[in-house]
């Protein structure tokens, strides 16, 4: 397809969104506000095969489901506030676990707005709870109330002919359009649908990570789990780490590791100290909702091209956190050089793609954040040391606490990488951190009988 520079959206134009999840919806609530603000009658037209009011896996977009504390403000600043119906847990803290002990972590930065659990679908499946409303839906009637139309297909062809995308579904023609948005998130076969048109695509890496949710009742979750986040780093066989998210009845159990599957849910709901966690004579349901969602780990290849635009997962995503966060990025940034600029392949690559490179490169000081943090949490000395260090300043949270700003932002996802790294580099919690494994490791050869 010939390079189109300085192509542009006027009246009458026809942008197709490919997909229904926060990326499709963030693109067509931007483009459309943006095309009244300047006077552009434009048709935006998302294609979603799924309606997110359904329970269980068939109306759900299979997602830990946490909005962090900066994205909440954002969208509220952006006149997208959360309503209680879709706000299934307010978080305040996180609670980080290992086998040395456990700390509860704080942040003096918290707002009014906090941290919001969220379901992406109408509910795990067998879930009798009312008034749940899906978060995928609200941001979807969010675009449909700014003029977006909503058609329940599924695109499974696409083609370039001329200077336009063409949408087929069956073998039927949908569409041709002036724009074409894919916000279709780790479906394989989709990306691949859009590799095979020879534009320099190429789908992100991914890892597969365990979702799933189990029913303990609201009452016991607000006793034991409180207003908080629980991240469980127990050294289990095939489990990275494994993080506990409460949402009004049930609690969401997101797990990373090696391959796993539904016996890795159940090692770690017998382990000893999740355990603690739950009644007395809990038994592991015989059946409970669960997925096996793929997490990104890499950057698209050229998410861009000449009247095409890839946002949210099916572009550049943070590492490990805040995929709702990436797709407001992406999705936004896209349709403002779409609106503003053009939608031709320079277009995209010279005000889009630096929104991309800034999210990958920042993913860079992410892998290396997480390989320190996973260190500390293996060697023990280190891990009592830091954990130490932690207590002291959540006892003091209305003083200077930048190691508990550095832990909350890195399990929030609230700050960039690159800003999370250099605060370390700050030498006195490493000297802090030394000093008390060597006052411990004397305590031990000399005074062993002293108590810790």
């Amino acid at each position: 397809m010939a390079r189109i520079k300085g192509s542009t959206l006027t009246n009458g134009a026809r942008v197709a969104i490919i997909g229904g999840g926060p990326a499709g919806s963030f693109f067509s609530i931007f483009a459309s506000k943006l095309a009244r603000d300047i006077g552009r009658a434009i048709d935006f037209t998302i294609y979603e095969k799924k309606t997110f009011t359904n329970h269980g896996a068939s109306g759900c977009n299979m997602c830990a489901g946490v909005v962090s504390e900066s994205l909440v403000q954002t969208l509220a600043i952006e006149g997208v506030n959360l309503p209680s119906s879709v706000v299934r847990w307010g978080i305040e803290s996180y609670f980080f676990h290992t086998q040395n002990g456990s700390v509860q972590i704080k942040s003096s930065r918290l707002q009014q707005r906090g941290i919001a659990t969220i379901f992406r679908g109408g509910g795990p499946a067998g879930s009798s709870e009312q008034g749940v409303q899906s978060f995928d839906e609200f941001l979807l009637q969010k675009a449909v109330e700014q003029g977006a139309y909503v058609k329940h297909a599924f695109v499974d062809e696409v083609r370039l002919e001329g200077d336009k995308p063409i949408l087929f579904s069956g073998g039927k023609i949908l569409q041709d359009c002036d724009l074409l948005v894919g916000a279709f998130g780790v479906k394989a076969g989709t990306g691949r649908m859009y590799e095979k048109l020879g534009i320099g695509y190429k789908i992100p890496s991914t890892i597969k990570a365990t979702q799933s949710e189990i029913e303990l009742g609201s009452d016991w979750i607000a006793s034991r789990f409180g207003h908080s986040i629980h991240i469980f780093l127990l050294h289990i066989p095939g489990i990275k780490f494994v993080s506990i998210i409460p949402k009004g009845d049930y609690i969401t159990i997101s797990m990373l590791g090696k391959k796993t599957d539904v016996e890795h849910i159940k090692t770690f709901l017998s382990h000893p100290v999740m355990k603690k966690m739950l009644p007395s004579g809990f038994k592991i349901p015989e059946r409970f909702c669960h997925c096996f969602p793929k997490i990104i780990v890499g950057a698209a290849r050229k998410p861009f091209a000449n009247k095409l635009a890839f946002v949210g997962d099916a572009s550049s995503v943070r590492l490990y956190k805040d995929g709702i966060g990436s797709a407001y990025i992406t999705s936004k940034a896209a349709a403002y050089t779409a609106l503003l600029h053009g939608v031709g392949e320079e277009d995209f690559r010279k005000h889009y793609l630096p929104v991309c490179k800034t999210l990958n490169r920042d993913n860079l000081f992410g892998q290396f954040l997480f390989s320190v943090n996973a260190l500390i949490s293996i060697v023990s000395p280190v891990n009592r040391s830091y954990f130490k260090l932690i207590q002291w300043e959540q006892k003091n949270l209305q003083k200077d606490t930048p190691n508990s700003d550095i832990l909350w932002d890195m399990l929030t996802g609230s700050r960039f990488y690159k800003d999370i790294f250099f605060r370390t580099l700050n030498p006195w919690p490493t000297i802090y951190v030394l000093g008390a494994m060597v006052i411990s490791s004397f305590r031990k050869v000399f005074f062993p009988h002293m108590r810790k």
